[in-house]
């Protein structure tokens, strides 16, 4: 009887945990409020329907030395998402955009590829977590919890559409779950995150 209650348990949990990983549903609070702007520069956006397309692991691999943080905040501060305990922070734009200040202004040099870094500063750790082609650029980071944060952006299809793509990636296990959707398509007014608007980046 035990060993039956043991395994009806079990299964339930893997079922759960499954249920939670294919779907969604239990982020949608996130969409609705802090990534509202994003998922409405999307037509026909059914979050609902989103499922996941691959598991992918942090790249781990170093990005930069925290030593110099002070001169990289006074750049790009305003573009880093912390968690909610600022024991870390996400960086979506120092690899893409290589800001300088000329005089008053902020100019940025653009690369065609994008990085995510991901910076602990607790004990002085930052690495790469996900690297991004020409295909893929992620607009948004949102923090969850101390676990769990969503990476939201959008992906190129060979016809020149873009269409959303949503990674939530998982601080315990290091790796991404990676979502997309072949039939929202971006709209023509494309999305700019205020954070980006925020770094005052001046041609």
């Amino acid at each position: 009887m035990k060993i039956a209650t043991f395994y009806i348990i079990t299964l339930f949990s893997t079922t759960y945990l499954f249920s939670q990983i294919t779907s969604l549903t239990n982020y949608k609070p996130f969409f609705d409020k802090n990534l509202k702007r994003w998922t409405q520069s999307f037509k026909n956006f059914h979050f609902e329907k989103i499922r996941i397309s691959d598991t992918v692991s942090f790249e781990n691999t170093p990005f930069r030395d925290t030593k110099n943080l002070k001169a990289f905040y006074n750049l790009y501060k305003p573009g880093l998402s912390f968690s909610w305990d600022t024991s870390h922070f996400i960086d979506i734009y120092s690899y893409w955009l290589n800001l300088e200040k000329k005089g008053n202004k902020i100019v940025a040099n653009a690369e065609v590829d994008q990085a995510v870094s991901l910076c602990d500063l607790k004990n002085n750790k930052w690495i790469r977590i996900y690297f991004c082609g020409y295909s893929t650029r992620i607009d948004e980071a949102v923090w969850i919890d101390r676990r769990y944060f969503i990476l939201a952006g959008t992906l190129l299809d060979y016809k020149d559409v873009f269409h959303p793509k949503i990674l939530i990636g998982d601080m315990t296990k290091k790796v991404f779950y990676v979502y997309t959707d072949s039939v929202s398509v971006a709209l023509k007014t494309g999305y700019t995150s205020e954070k980006f608007k925020k770094l005052n980046i001046q041609e």
